[in-house]
């Protein structure tokens, strides 16, 4: 979950923008702004499909090839949904503020999205945004943007197996799921406490026990300012009932960081994320795998984490602003679009954007790894790998430009107010 004060202009994005940012140079031959549904026909290579096909396990060609076609053709399929989400957010959000349609006549195109004239869907859908939040009656509205997150879970399961078909001429021990997560990244079910500085993950439907930072709703004592649902405002609240920008103790509709010395039980079905004081059950991974401790070939374990990670559950971000929305029509305008329409733009952009990202680009690193051992690979195989590799640089290039662009949407909404 996140909470973002913009009256006290906190910025929240600021790590997944400056990512974001630097993933520009995933390769120097990438295109961002062609449509990126016209790779073209895979010459000597008929059977590789650009979108979520399952490779026919039977074709003949290297078995690295193989795992590098089916993880270009489910990062495909992820590229697909991501561009269709984002762009039908902005396109709803710009239209429902009024702004003027200068992206429908770029078509399908990246550039439809984002582009540097600054005529793409996301780009009018932040200025509008902007103009609001800035103008007096939006001064007046004491914006506070609550947002509670939504958790990716990738399959543990799924990327071992995968990972047996890298390594068959090596024996490798996979390990543990709780081995395998990026430190912090790990979520468990703690039979004790939640240690200080990890996450109790509440929600809207489950809220979390709180002594610490809630990033959503806090329903108790508030040491700081709070900010409740219509604006108002009050400090060093025993019952507030909004956003807390200090310490909150009580519950917390989202996720609440442990400032308690000793850590603190989340609640009955809260999860935790980081560590727990004693033991844990339900481990599940908020990211993707780290590699495993055994040689294994690093092209096909990209292809591995690319596949596990474009079929990982998800559940959606809920979002809400919080403001005085009798200010203006606008603002009453502004409220409406961005509760219906922001949660898929966070997603891209805080949530899974940073993974997403570099997934990308290691699956294009992966397919130059491929390519430049081209020697070793038969015409077949040749032919496939650069089928996949020029799919795959097609689909970096294009999670790239909606991922940037997510993230300057959901970062106006949180700066731009005064």
């Amino acid at each position: 979950m996140n909470l973002v004060q913009t009256r006290l202009g906190l910025r929240p994005f600021a790590v997944s923008t400056a990512f974001l940012a630097g993933g520009l140079a995933l390769t120097s031959c990438m295109t961002t702004t062609s449509d990126t549904d016209s790779v073209g026909d895979p010459q000597g290579c008929p059977e590789f499909q650009t979108s979520g096909a399952t490779v026919d396990a039977n074709i003949k060609v290297d078995a690295k090839v193989q795992a590098f076609m089916q993880a270009s053709a489910n990062l495909r399929s992820m590229t697909e949904k991501v561009k269709v989400d984002v762009k039908n957010a902005c396109v709803k959000i710009a239209t429902e503020l009024g702004a003027e349609d200068t992206w429908s006549a770029i078509g399908d195109k990246d550039d439809g999205i984002a582009n540097t004239n600054r005529t793409g869907a996301c780009d009018a859908a932040r200025a509008r945004i902007v103009a609001i939040m800035e103008s007096d009656a939006g001064k007046r509205a004491n914006f506070a943007l609550v947002v509670s997150r939504g958790k990716c879970q990738a399959d543990f399961q799924a990327q071992v197996d995968c990972e047996a078909k890298c390594s068959a001429q090596t024996k490798c021990d996979s390990g543990k799921i709780e081995e395998r997560c990026q430190p912090g990244q790990l979520s468990v079910q703690c039979q004790d406490k939640c240690t200080a500085q990890s996450y109790c993950e509440g929600r809207v439907d489950v809220e979390a026990n709180c002594e610490g930072k809630c990033e959503a709703e806090c329903r108790g004592s508030c040491q700081g300012t709070c900010i409740d649902a219509n604006g108002k405002i009050s400090e060093n609240d025993a019952n507030c009932n909004g956003k807390c920008s200090g310490r909150c103790t009580g519950k917390c509709t989202g996720r609440c960081q442990v400032e308690a010395s000793a850590g603190i039980a989340c609640g009955a079905s809260v999860k935790c994320k980081g560590s727990c004081t004693s033991t844990f059950t339900e481990p599940v991974c908020e990211t993707t795998f780290t590699p495993p401790k055994c040689e294994i070939d690093q092209a096909c374990f990209a292809s591995c984490r690319t596949s596990t990670a474009a079929k990982a559950k998800c559940d959606p971000p809920q979002v809400k602003l919080a403001c005085d929305t009798q200010t203006s029509s606008d603002v009453q305008k502004l409220v409406a679009t961005i509760n219906a329409n922001l949660p898929p733009l966070f997603a891209t952009a805080e949530e899974h954007g940073e993974s997403v990202v570099q997934i990308g680009k290691d699956l294009v690193a992966s397919g130059s790894a491929v390519l430049r051992a081209s020697g070793d690979l038969d015409v077949k195989s040749l032919a496939c790998a650069t089928a996949a590799a020029q799919a795959a640089e097609h689909s970096a290039g294009t999670l790239q430009v909606a991922a940037n662009a997510g993230a300057e949407v959901t970062e106006s909404c949180s700066t731009h107010a005064k």
